[in-house]
């Protein structure tokens, strides 16, 4: 496929979608804010997302709901900035909103599992746009996970967790998202091969580390909490990652237990993740996060004419979005603010 996007002209509409961003002293004041409610007013009146939340009463917003508007904000600009390309490129857009729709459906899947109110389902919903592929309202009113799999008929996700409705009696949701997660990467592999070396080059990078972080979380959670078999463990790591190949995941799979996984990943290019003097299970997803972040904003400093910059720019919003909401929900609880900072990817 030939070059048929302007990058010039789209990056810079993304430098500017960039402003929206907060900077670093809103960053430090939001921290300061004395609890919710006040943090919530700080990220009204004195920010750029106060465009987004004027029509929310922050007085009345519960638990989870800012995670929900700041999620349909970001689907909202990325189906925006779908606009802006042609062809493969408008494609792969398409394709990379599969991590977000399945996203969705596992939060119904989840919702159906513990017996959470259609009600309640709904306005956890996030990603529900033009290019959505799924029936939200067919999923919503399934009775259990097994009818939401049976309404899934038709749709790219089906083929992929059909026979995985008995593995919940003993292994819980943990292979039916494990294998949802799977699809994106699937998808994506095949769809990259349309694309321009230079764009192929990029968007295999990204995506070959992401699936090797999701990898190390899936591997850590199935030693620790589910004691799962190595060679399932094995079976539903995704394949063909960035720096993880093939006997690199084996080994970290057939790990004895959680302490022989660690020293294992402290041997690999991912060391730095767990690199710290007291790991904690919270910190897992916040230290992955600021490793991705590195690779973005690595990126978008580049600005070079190709992908790069857009998807920098997807990926590092929805970093931005995840300390907003780390910070405000911490405020629930009076963290004090060194503690809160422990959750974000941002250096004070």
């Amino acid at each position: 496929m030939g070059r048929v996007v302007d990058f010039t002209a789209i990056n810079a509409k993304i430098k500017a979608m960039e402003g929206f961003w907060l900077k670093k002293s809103q960053y430090k004041e939001l921290i300061e804010c004395n609890n919710f409610r006040e943090a919530l007013i700080y990220l009204r009146d004195k920010t750029k997302y106060g465009d987004t939340l004027k029509e929310y009463n922050v007085e009345e917003l519960h638990r989870g709901q800012l995670e929900v508007i700041l999620k349909r904000k970001y689907i909202s600009n990325f189906t925006k900035l779908s606009h802006f390309l042609r062809d493969d490129y408008r494609k792969l857009l398409k394709v990379i909103f599969t991590r977000f729709e399945v996203d969705d459906i596992k939060v119904i899947i989840r919702g159906k599992y513990i017996g959470k109110r259609t009600e309640d389902l709904e306005q956890r919903i996030s990603y529900k746009c033009s290019m959505s592929t799924i029936n939200y309202d067919e999923l919503l009113q399934a009775d259990n996970v097994e009818q939401v799999v049976d309404k899934l008929k038709g749709t790219i996700y089906y083929k992929y967790i059909y026979n995985l409705v008995d593995s919940i009696e003993d292994d819980g949701l943990f292979r039916i998202e494990m294998a949802l997660d799977s699809v994106y990467f699937i998808l994506l592999k095949r769809f990259i091969k349309k694309l321009p070396k230079e764009d192929k080059e990029v968007v295999e990078k990204i995506n070959g580390i992401q699936a090797d972080l999701l990898n190390i979380q899936m591997i850590y959670r199935g030693l620790k909490y589910y004691q799962l078999p190595s060679e399932i463990l094995f079976n539903y790591a995704v394949q063909d990652g960035c720096k993880l190949k093939k006997d690199d995941l084996k080994r970290l799979c057939y790990s004895k237990n959680i302490d022989d996984f660690l020293n294992k990943i402290k041997t690999t290019a991912y060391k730095e993740i767990f690199n710290i003097s007291e790991f904690e299970d919270y910190l897992l997803e916040k230290e992955m996060m600021a490793f991705l972040q590195k690779l973005y904003t690595r990126y978008k400093t580049e600005a070079k004419m190709n992908i790069s910059v857009i998807l920098a720019y997807l990926e590092l919003s929805l970093i931005e979005y995840r300390n907003i909401v780390s910070i405000v929900e911490n405020k629930r609880y009076s963290q004090h603010n060194d503690e809160i900072i422990k959750y974000i990817t941002t250096t004070m």
